[in-house]
Order: C-alpha cells, then structure tokens, then sequence
C-alpha cells in the first residue's frame, strides 16, 4: 500500500511526507523531484517558464504517477497538478489511498516566501496575489480523495504525519 499526498503547491506535501517516512516504514518520492531528474530541468526554472512546465515537465507527470502506482511502501507527495490526470489519479488509488493536504490561502503565501518559492507573476500584479491567483484557480481540483486534513503552521509535519498514519491505519471515515 501507498500513502498519495495531493494538493497545491505549499499545501505541505513534501514536509508531512518526509515526516511520514520517517517514523514509519514508508519510503519517501516526491514526484516533482523524479520528473525533475528524467527531463533535466530544476522544477525552479521550468515554474518560472511556461512552456517548459507545460509542454516539457508537465508531461511526463503521467508517466512518473504511473511508476509509482505500481509500487509499494511508499509515501508519495505529487505535484500539484497531478490530479488534473484522471486516470492516474485512478491508477493510484488501486494501490494507495489518496490524502489531500489543505492550507489556507494565507499559510500557503506564507510558506511560499518562506522557501522563496518561484511563480509566474504577470505584469502589474505582486508576488502573493500571483500565489493567491494560482491557489484559487486549482483548488476545485481537489475533490477526489479518501481522507483530507488541514495542515496549519501550528501543528508540526510530525504531528501532522502522526495523525495520517493513525487515520490511514485505522480507516476513519473522510
């Protein structure tokens, strides 16, 4: 079994999934990173080039979603528009259960000056209303999980880890 991590960007994916992996069996990919490593280009630069992020990196996500649903004993944290592809949403979830991790608008701003994340920022508008715009635009994608949690700054990705696994192993109810 897999545990999928859905969300948008900063919604915590990479964090809680790491913290995941640690404290239990579960091996740790993150899917930007795979893709990153088979087309050679540094998700930092194909985010800040439209068409390298369309037409090249988003492209093989399928390919790289598919990987890993035919494995096992992973955490997988996607990239945040992973959902867009049905099918391996679907091929996932045949060997995985799918958590979608939700941040507010604000936190995930936040987080994104934090990391000194990169966004495509059109002309006359700022930085955070750039992240708010992408934020708002891609959040209705995310209406296809088995179990959702709110991830805060107030509670640690341990913490947070801690409240998956104890969900995923017992099978609350979304």
């Amino acid at each position: 079994m897999n545990i999928v991590l859905i969300g948008t960007i900063g919604a915590g994916k990479t964090t809680v999934g790491k913290a995941i992996s640690e404290i239990s069996e579960f091996k740790f990919v993150d899917t930007d990173d795979v893709a990153s490593e088979l087309t050679m280009i540094e998700l930092k630069e194909a985010q800040l080039n439209y068409f390298l992020y369309s037409r090249i990196f988003c492209r093989i996500e399928p390919e790289v979603l598919e990987e890993m649903a035919g494995k096992d004993g992973l955490v997988i944290a996607t990239g945040a528009l992973s959902v867009s592809h049905k099918h391996s949403v679907a091929r996932l979830r045949e060997n995985g259960v799918i958590i979608r991790l939700q941040s507010d608008v604000e936190t995930v701003i936040a987080r994104a000056k934090r990391e000194n994340r990169s966004f495509l920022v059109a002309e006359g508008e700022s930085y955070e209303e750039a992240i708010a715009r992408d934020y708002r635009t891609y959040l209705g994608q995310y209406s296809d999980y088995d179990y959702s949690f709110n991830v805060s700054d107030e509670e640690s990705p341990e913490e947070c880890a801690h409240r998956i696994l104890e969900c995923v192993r017992n099978g609350f109810a979304r």
